[in-house]
């Protein structure tokens, strides 16, 4: 007899697999052949990204700008010490020729004038025409100093040829080198007041002005050109002129005159802009003999609205001298109106030519 057996579970159910039923492009098919649709990417407003443009391009300019700025003022500021510096280092050597070199040739010349060493004067001659070359020639002038370089050159022009007389008056009449050595004393002088009472304090007034207060300490700090008192020249008063002597030489003249730190020269106009005050600055000198004292200063201002005159005093000025005296509280003009001015110094007594006592040009009052 033939027995099968069952075992549970022997026999498999084989599980159909997905779609294994199902015919080739059935709806399941099709349902995954679908294309997918792309979602849609926000972007921002076209106005809020024409701002932020913009904005974007504002700060560019505004760092290039600002960076630039700041060159410039560098360069500026490079431009101011390196003015400064050269001038103290050009006036210095200026001092030291004179000083040093024709102090030694001067104090031997007066003892005895025939040990009078022409090489000496030569090479102060030279030395003293090389600075005042050097001063002229200058194309690197900040703006601030235009108006008081002219006062350097001038003095260093001054001792030049000063220097440059006495040396060929010394070469060709050896007996008369006291003469020649006053006279270059008197121009010596001449060229100290310019520095100490025109160059240095106008210099001081540009660094102010201009914000470089710092720069002052690289001034040069004024000298004579030679130790007068040393050699017995400082005064001159033992048989000098007394102020009262109609016989002397009296003479006064403008030197010049600065509106707001620019020269005015004689029919010359000053543009006064900005923050520019009408402050004068009047410079006189005593080409006489004999010191003057209590010299007056007036200056007229004629502006559409009124006259306005304003006066000042200098209370002494030596022979040879050149003393500044400020003059101010005027009231400006309207705009751009074109103000005559007139300065005058008064006569002193016995005083034969006055027509170099009085300076006339206009001041214009701009933006």
């Amino acid at each position: 007899m033939e027995r099968r057996s069952h075992r549970a579970g022997s026999s498999r159910v084989r599980r159909k697999g997905p779609g294994s039923g199902a015919p080739k492009g059935g709806p399941r098919s099709k349902a995954r052949a679908r294309p997918r649709v792309p979602r849609r990417q926000r972007t921002l407003p076209p106005w809020l990204t024409l701002i932020g443009s913009i904005l974007f391009l504002v700060l560019c300019f505004g760092f290039v700008f600002f960076v630039a700025r700041g060159c410039v003022a560098a360069q500026e500021s490079t431009q101011v010490r390196k003015y400064v510096t050269s001038a103290d280092s050009t006036l210095s050597d200026s001092a030291n020729a004179g000083r040093e070199e024709l102090q030694a040739a001067v104090a031997g010349g007066l003892e005895d004038p025939a040990s009078l060493n022409p090489e000496a004067l030569g090479r102060v001659e030279d030395e003293s025409q090389k600075y005042y070359l050097d001063a002229l020639r200058n194309e690197e002038v900040p703006p601030e100093f235009e108006g008081v370089h002219h006062y350097m050159v001038s003095a260093l022009g001054i001792r030049a040829t000063a220097t440059e007389e006495l040396a060929r008056a010394t070469e060709n009449d050896p007996e008369g080198f006291g003469e020649a050595l006053s006279a270059a004393v008197g121009d010596f002088k001449l060229s100290d007041a310019l520095v100490s009472n025109h160059y240095v304090p106008g210099s001081e007034r540009a660094l102010t002005s201009s914000g470089r207060q710092s720069e002052q300490a690289y001034l040069y700090e004024p000298e004579p050109f030679m130790d007068y008192e040393a050699l017995g020249l400082s005064s001159g008063q033992e048989g000098a002129a007394t102020p009262g002597d109609p016989n002397a030489v009296h003479g006064l003249e403008i030197y010049g005159v600065e509106v707001a730190g620019k020269a005015l020269l004689p029919g010359g106009d000053v543009v006064l802009t900005g923050s520019d005050e009408p402050v004068f600055s009047v410079a006189v000198t005593n080409g006489g003999e004999v010191a003057e004292t209590g010299v007056p200063v007036e200056v007229v201002l004629n502006t559409r609205a009124e006259r306005q005159a304003r006066s000042a005093e200098i209370g002494r000025i030596d022979p040879g001298a050149t003393v500044a005296v400020e003059v101010s509280g005027f009231r400006p003009g309207e705009l751009d109106e074109s103000a005559a001015v007139s300065v005058e110094v008064g006569t002193v007594e016995y005083e034969q030519n006055a027509d170099n006592n009085v300076l006339s040009g206009t001041v214009t009052f701009g933006i």
